[in-house]
């Protein structure tokens, strides 16, 4: 995707670097370098790295967010519990190339960034509240512990998936979850 703006030039070249590098490890400066800008340039765009942060956090969230909609768009009322749960978890999971920087944002939520705590935190009850909202399609039989337990699930895919350890069951997990769960 070839940026259009010299802000989204940005956006794009910081989320390449954090990715790369973590977010402690990418200064305000490697990123107006690597931009070829200045860094007062940099700091008309962005007036803080936790602005920036923020902005690379939205793009993140709503291409997750586009994931999970898309996902719970492809079930079809006659897929079954087992076949809509091992959709689910293969798509969401899918999201791996997305999987570092999800990663690294959560972390920076977690440790010391209360405003993009908060923001993460909106996101999250979006998926569920869609989850649960497909699962009732099919069942009303714990939608909603159902709807946690597969954003639980997913976040754990993800770090499995990035520590490569082995190949994921997804249909196995799937129909493990609907035979003792449900």
């Amino acid at each position: 995707m070839k940026p259009n703006n010299m802000k989204e030039n940005i956006l794009l070249t910081a989320t390449e670097l954090i990715t790369k590098n973590g977010i402690k490890n990418t200064s305000l400066a490697d990123i107006a370098k690597a931009v070829d800008i200045s860094k007062g340039t940099l700091y008309y765009h962005y007036s803080s790295k936790d602005d920036l942060i923020s902005d690379i956090a939205n793009m993140h969230l709503e291409a997750i967010t586009d994931s999970v909609l898309n996902c719970v768009k492809g079930i079809d009322a006659d897929s079954s519990k087992d076949q809509m749960i091992s959709i689910i978890l293969e798509k969401i999971a899918a999201i791996e190339g997305r999987g570092r920087i999800h990663m690294y944002v959560l972390c920076e939520a977690i440790t010391r960034n209360d405003k993009l705590k908060e923001q993460i935190k909106v996101k999250y009850i979006e998926w569920r509240e869609t989850l649960r909202s497909e699962i009732l399609k099919t069942s009303t039989e714990d939608a909603e512990a159902l709807s946690f337990l597969l954003v639980a699930i997913v976040d754990g895919l993800v770090v499995q998936g990035l520590l490569k350890a082995e190949k994921i069951p997804f249909e196995n997990i799937a129909k493990f979850l609907v035979t003792r769960l449900t």
